[in-house]
């Protein structure tokens, strides 16, 4: 490997695999992180507006159904 017209051998061969490896762990990390993320935030319960107030669940049933013969 060349750098800047230096050659460096092994050494320098050896370092860039050991950055380039240390890019992707920071990288996976990040996305693992954004998983947990999305996880936690899917995991959260949310009420439909229908479950809301007095009225039951089954009241707007079938009301967009269009049937064409």
């Amino acid at each position: 490997m060349e750098i800047n017209g230096v050659s460096g051998g092994a050494a320098m061969e050896f370092a860039s695999e050991v950055y380039g490896a240390s890019i992707a762990k920071v990288s996976q990390e990040q996305q693992a992180q954004q998983t947990l993320d999305l996880l936690a935030s899917a995991a959260e319960v949310v009420q439909p507006s229908a479950s809301q107030g007095s009225h039951m669940t089954t009241d707007n049933l079938g009301q967009n159904i269009n049937i064409n013969v």
